[in-house]
């Protein structure tokens, strides 16, 4: 009687295809998810543009003298941010690869990172010199970095809901939609801050 290789092209199992589907799901969430954010950052950088566009001196004069934004200590914290870009790849790499320790290590230094950029916006806005009632600069700087400084703490939010899982065990590679929806958001978080200093700060 002739007999039958096995089949080496087997379907994946219930359970493995039951996480591809979550894990796909996931990332397809969360790139509709970041469209919307797209569409709202861009509704507020319009305002922006239209105010700058309309206005005699940019930025205006406060207290009786020209403003000056702080570039360079926000030129660091940028760098700070977009450095935390490369901490989370780093991190899925090591999960990648296997090492669950290396994937714990590189989210920790992902949210001390994003922690350090909040802790430098809020100390910057104590010492600006202006409040969001001064002109409509004051209104549209605080409404822009104010509605990213709230998507850096969803995004820190998200890390640590994905670090607690990390340290669960729970993610492996294939199998951990949670880590990459984060991580998207992080890198969009990132980009749109980039975006944003060279617009608002240095232009």
């Amino acid at each position: 009687m002739a007999t039958h290789a096995p089949d080496t092209h087997a379907a994946p199992t219930s359970h493995q295809g039951g996480a591809l589907s979550r894990m796909n799901i996931g990332q397809l969430g969360m790139t509709i998810f970041i469209g919307s954010e797209i569409m709202l950052f861009a509704s507020f950088f319009t305002a922006f543009f239209i105010a700058r566009s309309n206005a005699v001196q940019w930025p205006p004069e406060f207290s009786g003298g020209e403003f000056h934004l702080p570039k360079l200590i926000t030129g660091v914290n940028t760098a700070i941010l977009v450095f935390s870009s490369f901490t989370i790849w780093w991190a899925e790499k090591r999960l990648a690869a296997g090492d669950r320790k290396g994937l714990i290590r590189g989210l920790i230094v992902t949210i001390m990172l994003g922690a350090t950029f909040l802790i430098i916006q809020i100390n910057e806005y104590v010492h600006l010199g202006f409040t969001p009632q001064d002109q409509m600069f004051g209104t549209i700087f605080y409404c822009l970095t104010g509605l990213h400084g709230a998507h850096v703490f969803v995004g820190l939010t998200a890390l640590m809901f994905s670090l607690n899982r990390a340290k669960a065990g729970e993610f492996s590679h294939g199998n951990a939609g949670p880590l990459v929806a984060a991580s998207i958001y992080w890198h969009f978080v990132d980009v749109v801050w980039v975006f944003l200093y060279v617009m608002v700060y240095l232009v």
